[in-house]
């Protein structure tokens, strides 16, 4: 085998490669993406579920509980603002300072049994519902089946 078929042959190697890493990485970032806005709704909906539940326990008079769930949203509801300040989204995160600000108010408020925390509680129910991500497009049915 000569020097320049062998070269050749690396070239062509090197190209292959290159063409494939490309190929490989293209759909990456999009992927990505659509994780990370799952992550955001599925936080979302936990943080709705637990401000759901201690709403739940205000009208049964169980303010214990609903404390109790007012502090697990909170600690939803924080995770996901780190997670968007570390994204560079601090318009988002500012947004859900206001939830956290309401979910303290409804805890405080459920301590003092007091009713009062209803209005807390709705007021942090509708700023996560507006921060959270619109959920993703169903993907199109596969015809002839």
């Amino acid at each position: 085998m000569s020097l320049r078929v062998l070269g050749w042959g690396l070239l062509a190697g090197a190209l292959v490669f290159g063409v494939g890493w490309f190929a490989g990485a293209s759909g990456r970032d999009a992927l990505e993406q659509e994780r990370r806005d799952a992550l955001a709704r599925a936080e979302s909906a936990d943080a709705r579920a637990f401000i759901l539940s201690g709403r739940v326990s205000l009208f049964q008079s169980n303010f214990g509980d609903a404390s109790r769930a007012f502090e697990a949203a909170r600690g939803v509801v924080l995770g996901a603002q780190t997670r968007l300040r570390q994204l560079g989204d601090a318009a988002r995160a500012g947004q859900l300072e206001v939830a956290l600000s309401q979910l303290r108010e409804a805890q405080r408020l459920a301590l003092a049994l007091d009713a009062g925390a209803q209005a807390a509680a709705e007021q942090a129910l509708r700023v996560i519902e507006s921060v959270a991500p619109a959920p993703a497009p169903a993907a199109p049915a596969a015809a002839g089946r």
